[in-house]
């Protein structure tokens, strides 16, 4: 069952790009430890949460590498269009519509607290 993760007031206390990075990356991991689980058991394999989380950021630094941005000095701009592309990404590993469509909105949430560059 896919867990939703909702953006709170704590989230967009004392924001800054590299918190909204993380944010970023706590919030994939919760809309994503499903389809990850369930890819490792078509492969008969158990995967940790642990091990979910470092895949989860892994894939967050690919897709800073892939636009040309510094994962460890994110820029609202850099965060935006890795937010578009993880949504593109969880689609195509079979992330349900709904899931994917409420975990971005609940990410642009934090994005629009975070002040302009």
């Amino acid at each position: 069952m896919f867990t939703k993760w909702f953006a709170s007031l704590r989230d967009t206390m004392f924001l800054t790009p590299v918190k909204a990075r993380d944010t970023i990356i706590n919030c994939f991991f919760t809309a994503q430890r499903e389809t990850f689980v369930r890819m490792k058991e078509k492969a008969h394999s158990f995967v940790s949460a642990k091990e979910i989380k470092s895949t989860v950021t892994a894939a967050v630094r690919a897709v800073f590498k892939e636009i040309g941005a510094d994962f460890d000095k994110p820029r609202k701009s850099d965060l935006i269009k890795v937010v578009q592309i993880l949504a593109t990404k969880a689609k195509s590993w079979g992330t349900p519509d709904d899931i994917v469509q409420h975990h971005k909105s609940e990410i642009e949430k934090i994005l629009n607290a975070l002040p302009d560059e």
